[in-house]
């Protein structure tokens, strides 16, 4: 009996090595396949086993790992073929965009095309459309083809994964162009048509109608991309600028200055009218002569503190507002507003972290950054602006903009040591599959 139960007792614990690099021995642990496994060992050795396996899992790390993915890599690759990628590299979940925008895209490990213009604007679910105000969503061609949302959801939950929904929040081109009511307007009057405003009530009740809708498919999380001012820049076809933007310039020509703004302002005791005139003058005196005006626009913190800091905190209560709004909606769906780790980043579009981390009990960090060191300060001072809120960190794996394997896993090991457990990764379709095994060696 002693042989037998060393024997099983190696067996079982061989098979904890490789759990450790699967999503089992985390978060999402699937209960069935735990104990699947066991059952080849003797029954008489399962008993006196038992808690020393409980013990030896409860002493792993419990790491959740999702990887951002499009619809269309799954259709074109199979949706087996992609989540057996996906849990043999450590991969615990999938971030499925289920409302984006456009784009052009290389996708190198794609069976079927290298080159993607995904279609601009459209949701990626089946949307109940009657429920929807004056902004309804567009539906992608491929769930009117049978793949959604839905579908990738049912072979998750197959394969053991959780499934998390990728929204696309104010960041809708054709939505804007089709009413441009609804898009920015910037001092001159001049419509952002891809920046809906935050601000707009129509835009609001679209985004609560959006979240409500797609948290009734039952997913884990909603993950709200461009829930915020949008900036100036965008990357739009041909984008052309004939003289060189400062970072303020850019900035000022950004601001949102729409009857829902001035509106909404007005209420908050925030002179927007006299900020409009002050944003307009500094910018046609740049455009006169940016030689002379670069002095007073060269950066953000150069702009008057007296002016801007009461416009800045009112635009961080249009967005934290909206958020509350959206969690009254979203029932037991958990949202994560992404932020950038760059407090800089985040004051350009109006974005309060400690906010938002404790109305939604976590966000979601953008940590690209070139290496470890560059994210160890403005992620542990982050860690300290939320508190306990859960900070799910987002990372590159292509290049350059990962850095390479080293700087990945660099940035891997600063968050672990702070105590990060929570990880997003971009972007499946973009990145060789042998990037993949990047995750792997770092959550293993």
């Amino acid at each position: 009996m002693g042989l037998e139960i060393d024997s099983s007792l190696s067996y079982i614990v061989n098979n904890i090595s490789s759990f450790q690099t699967s999503d089992y021995s985390r978060d999402t642990m699937d209960r069935r396949q735990f104990l699947t496994s066991i059952a080849f060992a003797p029954i008489a050795a399962q008993a006196a086993v038992h808690s020393q396996l409980l013990s030896t899992l409860a002493g792993l790390p419990k790491y959740s790992a999702s990887m951002w993915t499009y619809l269309w890599d799954i259709v074109d690759e199979g949706y087996e073929e992609v989540f057996r990628n996906l849990t043999e590299n450590g991969l615990t979940a999938i971030s499925l965009a289920t409302g984006y925008h456009a784009g052009k895209f290389l996708e190198p490990h794609n069976p079927k095309r290298k080159v993607v213009f995904p279609e601009d604007g459209t949701v990626y679910f089946n949307p109940k459309q009657a429920l929807y105000g004056k902004l309804h969503p567009k539906v992608n061609s491929l769930v009117q083809a049978g793949h959604s949302l839905e579908r990738v959801k049912q072979v998750a939950d197959k394969w053991g994964m959780k499934t998390r929904a990728w929204v696309v929040c104010c960041h809708n081109t054709p939505m804007g162009t089709e009413h441009p009511e609804v898009a920015s307007e910037d001092a001159f009057g001049d419509k952002l048509y891809h920046n809906l405003c935050p601000s707009n009530p129509d835009v609001r009740k679209y985004l609560r109608t959006l979240i409500a809708d797609i948290a009734a498919r039952g997913v884990q999380t909603i993950e709200l991309e461009a829930l915020q001012f949008q900036g100036y820049a965008h990357g739009f076809h041909h984008e052309r600028e004939g003289i060189e933007l400062t970072q303020a310039a850019r900035m000022l020509l950004g601001f949102c200055f729409c009857p829902s703004c001035l509106t909404s302002a007005k209420l908050a005791r925030v002179d927007l009218v006299s900020f409009r005139a002050f944003t307009k003058q500094k910018l046609e005196n740049y455009f006169k002569d940016p030689s002379k005006g670069v002095a007073d626009l060269s950066t953000v913190d150069r702009l008057p503190s007296e002016l801007i800091e009461p416009f800045l905190e009112w635009r961080k209560s249009v967005v934290q507002s909206l958020l509350e709004e959206l969690m009254t909606v979203a029932g037991n769906t958990q949202l994560r507003q992404l932020i950038n780790v760059d407090p800089l980043a985040r004051k350009m579009v109006s974005v309060d972290a400690a906010a938002s981390a404790k109305t939604a009990g976590g966000l979601l960090a953008l940590g690209y950054v070139k290496d470890g060191p560059s994210l160890r300060e403005p992620l542990k001072a982050l860690q300290s602006l939320v508190g306990d809120a859960e900070i799910t960190l987002g990372l590159q794996l292509g290049l350059p903009e990962s850095g390479g394997r080293k700087e990945f896993l660099e940035k891997m090991s600063v968050a672990k040591e702070i105590g990060i457990k929570s990880f997003n990764f971009y972007n499946y379709g973009f990145v060789p599959l042998d990037n993949l095994k990047w995750i792997k060696e770092a959550v293993s």
